[in-house]
């Protein structure tokens, strides 16, 4: 166990050192190297290292890459922000993270995670289970909730229960606020 855990984590961060030098080498054209040798830079590289060197979780690790990633090529947040941002992706759970990605981006979510859109059916009870496998449907709703707290999404989780004329994708309409699409974007690869 001694040997085993320390290994892990050490392959874990050279892992993502190494995927986050490609992916400032492919986007190195974008990259303002003056951004990377600043002081806030620096925090948030030291941040995400601690985040990986504490998950383990391809969503949460993808996640501190991205961050960095968009903090290189300048995106539009002010440091607070990004700071504030940074240290919800330490907090939330992969589940958290999974739903607004759902939600923001129902179809790319569902191509990133083999899902056909033809089996998001239904109300919120029936397709949830569907693009969270494995994860049950009262955890959902809590996570669900907790987003709505946090501002990232504009309905609550009453809208599991509720009658709607929709449905599948459809239902998903606008319901991630401002708020929750910034957040996501800035741990999300840019495009």
């Amino acid at each position: 166990m001694t040997d085993y855990i320390p290994t892990r984590k050490i392959r874990r961060l050279e892992q993502f050192a190494e995927e986050l030098a490609e992916n400032l080498d492919e986007l190195k054209n974008r990259v303002d190297e003056s951004r990377i040798l600043t002081d806030e830079f620096a925090f948030l590289f030291e941040k995400c290292l601690r985040g990986v060197a504490e998950n383990y979780q391809t969503v949460k690790l993808d996640s501190f890459r991205n961050i960095l990633v968009n903090s290189a090529i300048g995106i539009n947040l002010s440091g607070n922000e990004k700071e504030y941002f940074l240290n919800l992706v330490t907090t939330l759970s992969v589940l958290h993270i999974q739903i607004l990605k759902f939600m923001a981006h129902p179809v790319q979510y569902l191509e990133m995670n083999g899902i056909l859109a033809e089996q998001i059916r239904g109300g919120f009870s029936d397709f949830f289970p569907v693009a969270i496998p494995g994860t049950d449907l009262d955890v959902i709703k809590s996570a669900f909730g907790e987003l709505h707290q946090y501002g990232f999404i504009n309905t609550d989780k009453t809208i599991f229960s509720t009658m709607t004329s929709g449905q599948g994708l459809d239902l998903l309409g606008n319901r991630v606020s401002n708020l929750g699409r910034k957040f996501i974007e800035f741990c999300s690869r840019p495009s």
